[in-house]
């Protein structure tokens, strides 16, 4: 049968809703078994995938859905009233499209046609992440970038290269009324939150940030301080000070929480929060005990507890732990970790309003994970295709680092399949041996929904990204020629 008779029988069966019982004849693409699941789309079967009604119709449907959403997100010039940054520390674009398909395929579906929440944002760029001495930046400088408005120097958190103390978008937002706070899965004394609220030269001084946290503005004003690092204000400091007493002390109202149990107890009290729920970094969801909070969790807690601010609020989430699962190179984790951004996002968006509310979600770096070969349609994404193979007949996977600690080598140094030891939590192939995986310098994806969100459009230097949310939402960021700006759009 020629393929346009196929195809034009195809789209008459599908208008019809007949019986498709000519299935047998389905391409093996289309079939269960080595291949893969059958995969299905969210809006039509695989036989109507084959068709081009199908694909137009869809088209047609995510134009008109488009239009809708930028018109819901306000370009009127109305500023926001409440700001939510959401950082996927190590975030690539490659993490992206691989979680999206775990994420469908843990629902059983093929998984190349599932959506993430940052699907549903109408406006998406990509930001620019060197250092100003480094192209592949750590988490510090970029931390400074997007939190200070000011490139600095690797290393360095809250301060130009030069050494200029820089403040930070908690503290414009602070100058300007309204209440603050930041979740994190790392310690909350890790590099990117600390950039929050800190001025260091080196980013390993934890036990003064975590000083500079309790005492110094803007920390000491946060309404919500949730994640790990108990150890830091406590048993590993050498000056004697137990600043979590210091902390409860200074917040007579307050509610201290380390474990799920504690936190929902404190959703009653009226005060400050502060949850440290590790000794040092949260452990991965993947093997955290049931007394754990969920980063969804604490988000909603969050969010909830400074929306009882009546000027608004600014809070800093990071899915801090998606890096460290790359750092591992065990890429099951660093997804599964990316899933758990995933829920937390979908949870700030149900709790807000986008007339009202800012929410950017983005990145600090990339790291080097690729999806390479020509994997068929619904092939695990942790796993590999049987098709795949290198020029001497031997398997690969599908997600593979540039450079790890495991290159799936046998005894006579030659690569070897790795089919026996891919799992959700084994080590995942590289290509150079390595003591650990590393960032990569390409740019990192930027998504926005809420007022003032169309600004996040095109290419940016990543220093830019605090100036148009400090913009949105009409803070006092202490910059002249800022103030001088924004006087002239409000006036």
């Amino acid at each position: 049968m020629p393929p346009q008779t196929l195809g034009q029988l195809l789209s008459l069966l599908v208008i019809l809703g007949l019986p498709m019982a000519f299935c047998a004849n389905v391409p093996p693409l289309l079939k269960h078994g080595r291949e893969g699941p059958t995969p299905r789309s969210t809006g039509g079967s695989a036989v109507e995938e084959l068709t081009a009604s199908y694909w137009l119709k869809q088209a047609r449907d995510q134009v008109a859905a488009r239009l809708d959403r930028t018109q819901d997100t306000v370009t009127d010039g109305r500023r926001a009233k409440n700001i939510i940054m959401m950082l996927g520390d190590g975030l690539s674009i490659t993490t992206l499209t691989a979680a999206r398909i775990l994420k469908g395929q843990r629902q059983g579906r093929s998984g190349e046609e599932t959506k993430l929440a940052v699907e549903e944002f109408p406006y998406s760029g990509l930001c620019k992440t060197y250092c100003t001495n480094e192209q592949a930046p750590d988490s510090a400088c970029t931390a400074t970038a997007y939190l200070g408005g000011v490139k600095t120097s690797s290393g360095t958190v809250g301060q130009s290269a030069a050494g200029e103390k820089v403040d930070s978008l908690s503290m414009w937002a602070h100058r300007s009324g309204k209440a603050t706070g930041l979740v994190t899965t790392t310690r909350v004394t890790d590099a990117s939150p600390a950039a929050a609220y800190a001025h260091v030269a080196r980013r390993s001084d934890e036990l003064e940030i975590a000083r500079q946290l309790v005492d110094e503005e803007p920390g000491r004003h946060f309404k919500v301080i949730l994640g790990g690092g108990f150890g830091k204000f406590g048993l590993e400091r050498r000056d004697g000070r137990d600043l979590v007493q210091n902390w409860q002390s200074a917040h007579p109202e307050s509610c201290l929480a380390r474990s799920l149990s504690e936190l929902r107890g404190c959703v009653s009290s009226n005060g400050s929060m502060l949850g440290l729920f590790s000794d040092s970094h949260m452990a991965y969801h993947l093997a955290a005990h049931k007394e754990q909070p969920r980063l969804s969790e604490m988000t909603a807690v969050a969010i909830e507890r400074l929306s009882e601010h009546p000027d608004g609020y600014f809070v800093f989430i990071e899915g801090g732990r998606i890096d460290h699962g790359h750092h591992e190179t065990r890429v099951g984790y660093a997804l599964d970790e990316m899933l758990e951004f995933d829920a937390a996002i979908e949870m700030a968006l149900r709790l807000t309003d986008p007339k009202e509310t800012l929410i950017v979600v983005t990145a600090d770096h990339s790291h080097t994970l690729t999806m390479s070969g020509y994997a068929k349609r619904g092939t695990p994404i942790l796993g590999m295709d049987d098709l795949q193979r290198d020029v001497n007949g031997i398997q690969y996977s599908t997600l593979n680092y540039a450079i790890g600690k495991w290159q799936s080598q046998g005894k006579n140094g030659q690569r070897e399949s790795p089919g026996k030891t891919l799992s959700q939590t084994s080590f995942t192939p590289s290509y150079i041996n390595g003591r650990k995986g590393v960032h990569s310098g390409e740019d990192v994806p930027i998504f926005a929904i809420g007022p003032q969100s169309h600004l996040f459009g095109g290419i940016m230097e990543q220093n830019l990204l605090p100036h148009l949310m400090g913009y949105a939402a009409g803070l006092d960021s202490g910059d002249t020629a800022y103030e001088v700006q924004r006087k002239v759009d409000t006036s």
